[in-house]
C-alpha cells in the first residue's frame, strides 16, 4: 500500500491548529518536526509559487505574496525548512527541482504512514493550489484532502481580536478560500476529498475525527477529540462590539457549508466608542506590524546567513 500524504485545506482563524493537534496524536500521522513557521506550517505550496515566479493573477488581490521578503527570501524559508527535517539533503540549483524533491523527500520521510500537512495561507492562492494540484498527480502517494470550514463570523470575529482586521473587508477573502477549496475539491474528484466543519468537529470530536481516519486509511484512535472544548464557539455573539453583518453573497457562500441564517445572524449592538475602537485597533495592528517585520525582513536575513546557497 502507498503512504499516505492528508493535507487539510482551511481558511486562517478556522480550527485548523487544534485539528493537528488532536489527529497528529495518533501514532501513524506524522507531522514535520521543524519548520520556521508557526504550528508545524510548511507553507511550501505558496513558498513554490513565489520562486517559480507564478502569475500575479494566480495570488489573492492579483499582488504575489510578499509574506517572504522577496523571491530569494522565499527560496531560503524552503531550504530551511527541508534541511531542518533533512539535513542531508542536497540542495539542487535548479528551483522547480528543489520544490518538488524537497516536497517528496519530506513526504518519504513523514508519510510512515501518514504524513499530515496543513499550511491555511494555501487556499486563499490559486498559484499554490495549482502546484499543489500538479504534484497530486504522483503516483508515489496516496493523496488525500480533507476541508476544513468554520462560521465565517467566528473567522472575522477571531481575526479582528487577533489583528484587529477589518470584518468588513476580511469577510470576503474568506468566501474566495472557500470558493478556491471547492473548485480543488471538484477538480481531484469526491473520493479524494473529505469536507468537514469547525462546529461538528467541536461537539462530537470521537465521531469527527474517526471519520478522517477511516477517509486517510488509518485506524480510530481513542485519544483523538480529547482535548476539544467549545470555548470560543459564542464569543462573537456576545461581545457587545462586534456589530459584522455579512454580505449577501457571502451568507450565500456560508450556507453552501449547511450554516444557517439563525447560524449567521448577528443581532444588534452598541458597539464601542471611538476611543475604544480605536485603542483596540491600535493593539492589533501593532501585534501584525511585529509578524511582518519578522517573517519579512529578520528572519530572511537570519536564514541567508545560515544557508548561503
Amino acid at each position: 500500500m502507498k503512504p499516505t500524504v492528508a493535507i487539510l485545506l482551511s481558511d486562517k482563524r478556522s480550527g485548523s491548529t487544534m485539528f493537528e493537534n488532536e489527529l497528529c496524536k495518533h501514532p501513524d500521522i506524522n507531522h514535520v518536526a521543524y519548520t520556521p513557521h508557526s504550528y508545524f506550517e510548511t507553507h511550501h505550496w505558496l513558498k513554490a509559487a513565489c520562486i517559480l515566479s507564478a502569475p500575479k493573477r494566480l495570488f489573492y488581490g492579483n499582488r504575489v505574496y510578499s509574506g517572504y521578503g522577496s523571491r530569494k527570501g522565499a527560496r531560503q524559508y524552503m531550504i530551511d525548512c527541508i534541511r531542518g527535517n533533512i539535513p542531508d539533503f542536497e540542495i539542487p540549483d535548479d528551483d522547480e527541482r528543489l520544490v518538488f524533491g524537497g516536497w517528496n523527500a519530506l513526504c518519504r520521510k513523514y508519510a510512515r504512514p501518514v504524513f499530515f500537512e496543513k499550511s491555511p495561507q494555501h487556499p486563499h492562492h490559486w498559484a499554490a493550489l495549482d502546484l499543489m494540484l500538479k504534484w497530486a498527480e504522483t503516483d508515489e502517494f496516496n493523496v488525500r484532502f480533507i476541508g476544513l470550514v468554520r462560521n465565517p463570523m467566528s473567522v472575522m470575529y477571531s481575526a479582528l481580536e487577533l489583528f484587529s482586521t477589518d470584518p468588513e473587508k476580511r469577510q470576503f477573502g474568506w468566501a474566495h478560500c472557500q470558493r478556491n477549496i471547492m473548485a480543488l475539491k471538484a477538480m481531484v474528484g469526491k473520493d479524494r476529498f473529505y469536507f468537514v466543519r469547525y462546529e461538528d468537529v467541536i461537539s462530537q470530536p470521537k465521531q469527527a475525527f474517526g471519520e478522517v481516519c477511516d477517509i486517510i486509511g488509518v485506524g480510530r484512535y481513542d485519544a483523538l477529540g480529547d482535548n476539544v472544548h467549545q470555548n470560543s464557539v459564542t464569543k462573537w455573539i456576545e461581545d457587545p462590539a462586534y456589530t459584522l453583518q455579512l454580505h449577501d453573497s457571502v451568507v450565500r457562500v456560508a450556507m453552501h457549508f449547511g450554516y444557517t441564517e439563525e447560524d449567521l445572524y448577528n443581532p444588534p449592538k452598541p458597539g464601542l466608542t471611538t476611543n475604544e475602537n480605536f485603542f483596540r485597533y491600535i493593539l492589533g495592528r501593532l501585534t501584525l506590524a511585529k509578524s511582518i517585520f519578522f517573517d519579512r525582513l529578520l528572519k530572511p536575513l537570519m536564514l541567508k546567513t545560515i544557508h548561503r546557497k
